[in-house]
């Protein structure tokens, strides 16, 4: 953990917003970022100071009003949220399954869900949005994953390929051969890869100099999904996805 205090409350928000649903307990938190629990409690103690955190009746925290409010405000605030959410909103519309918006970080070679407009129906996943995830599996991550440089491809099968699923890609070689295919068509399908019963057919997104920033997703309960339906969802879905 850094030395700076300013670097030690950003590692245990940091640690909070991983395990979102609470309570944390300080012995907890010291053991997981591998500091002491006096250094915790401090913190805990400065963030209940400003309705960050309130405590419970066993002694664990849980997040306030406060903290809700600036994490609240910040994500509505997020840029690609805010740019993609129109064109969600309209492929969720016209497909009537949810659609999920993909955000890439680099330095954690990892993906995370930052937005999402729900089915219709009443059979839909619920998503764990703000949570890191793995880039190898389903198409949420192969639609980023196809598009990183090899060098960035093959340090994120070095650091490790969990099996999410019995479906999920964990051999290397066939890995690149997926992600020649992702690149080829223009988007990703999988089935059961990442969520067993679960269907995603996924497209990335670009920044302005071509480098893959995340993706836009469409998930299907495998129930309600034939293969007749990825015609009309894939191939349509680089285009719509090149408006958000």
């Amino acid at each position: 953990m850094e030395r700076d205090p300013v670097g030690k409350a950003l590692a245990v928000l940091s640690a909070l917003a991983d395990e979102p649903d609470g309570p944390w307990s300080v012995r907890g938190l010291a053991r997981d970022l591998d500091t002491s629990p006096a250094t915790v409690h401090r913190i805990f103690t400065t963030f209940e100071a400003r309705r960050l955190l309130d405590r419970d009746d066993e002694g664990g925290y849980r997040a306030a009003p406060e903290l809700y409010r600036l994490s609240g405000a910040l994500r509505d605030s997020y840029a690609p949220v805010a740019l993609a959410r129109p064109h969600i909103q309209a492929l969720a519309q016209e497909s009537g399954e949810a659609v999920l918006l993909g955000a890439y970080e680099p330095t954690r070679q990892e993906m995370m869900f930052v937005d999402v407009v729900q089915a219709v129906h009443p059979l839909h996943y619920d998503v764990g949005l703000h949570r890191f995830i793995p880039v190898h599996s389903g198409a949420t991550g192969l639609a980023i994953l196809a598009h990183l440089p090899e060098a960035e491809r093959h340090a994120v099968y070095a650091a490790g390929l969990p099996r999410l699923t019995d479906a999920t890609i964990v051999a290397v070689d066939e890995l690149e051969r997926t992600c020649a295919q992702v690149r080829a068509q223009g988007y990703a399908h999988s089935v059961a890869q990442r969520r067993a019963g679960a269907v995603a057919v996924a497209a990335p997104l670009f920044d302005s100099v071509g480098q893959v920033l995340g993706d836009v997703s469409v998930t299907i309960p495998e129930q309600r999904f034939t293969p007749e339906r990825e015609a009309p969802l894939g191939p349509p879905l680089p285009a719509a996805v090149a408006g958000a």
